[in-house]
């Protein structure tokens, strides 16, 4: 503060003194934004997640409930109907694309529903199956079979560059599922795995 002539003290700040509190403030701000920022982007990831989390659950109940259909041969019937079942006859070790049908769609939006095939413009996540033996053919092995279903959903990363193929949706059907494994920098994966066991008749 600067003496006034007469010996009384002004009551005021200089410029430069406003000024350093006006920088102080900004970096303040600046480190609150920056923080605000950082926070609604984990939000953002762990609510997808979260999501895609739920559309893996989903496809594996589908899976289980594919599997009532997977009857043990009985003296009524000694062959097996695992041909019967909607998802589970793919079995042999390779990711697919389940076709879409009123069962359930391999395409989900942003809140984890259903999308159709006619609709993939909407599709935010996309479902692959593997299925494969964990304990079953050949014939000489005693039932109970049993398989092991992997559910893949992945999802797009942020600035991930599109697509695997150009001009082709996440889930598009003609897209070829061998080239998304190796896209780590382009998506993001939940994996999910359980087992199936076929029906024993009483």
């Amino acid at each position: 503060m600067k003496q006034r002539s007469g010996g009384q003290a002004s009551r005021g700040y200089t410029v430069i003194e406003v000024m350093i509190a006006l920088t102080l403030l900004a970096i303040g701000t600046s480190g609150i934004i920056a923080m605000q920022k950082v926070t609604a982007i984990a939000n953002r990831d762990a609510k997808t997640l979260v999501v895609a989390t739920q559309v893996g659950r989903t496809w594996l109940e589908r899976l289980r409930v594919d599997a009532t259909q997977w009857n043990h041969p009985s003296r009524q019937s000694t062959e097996s109907d695992l041909a019967d079942t909607r998802w589970l006859k793919s079995v042999n070790g390779v990711w697919f694309r389940p076709d879409d049908d009123l069962a359930g769609s391999p395409t989900a939006d942003a809140l984890g529903n259903d999308v159709r095939d006619t609709d993939l413009a909407n599709g935010v996540f996309c479902t692959n199956i593997r299925l494969t033996w964990l304990y079953g053919p050949p014939p000489t092995t005693p039932a109970p079979y049993l398989i092991r279903a992997e559910v893949r959903v992945y999802w797009l990363r942020s600035g991930g560059g599109g697509s695997v193929e150009p001009g082709k949706t996440i889930c598009d059907p003609g897209i070829d599922i061998s080239k998304i494994s190796p896209s780590l920098e382009r998506y993001h994966f939940v994996y999910l795995t359980s087992a199936l066991a076929q029906n024993m008749a009483r």
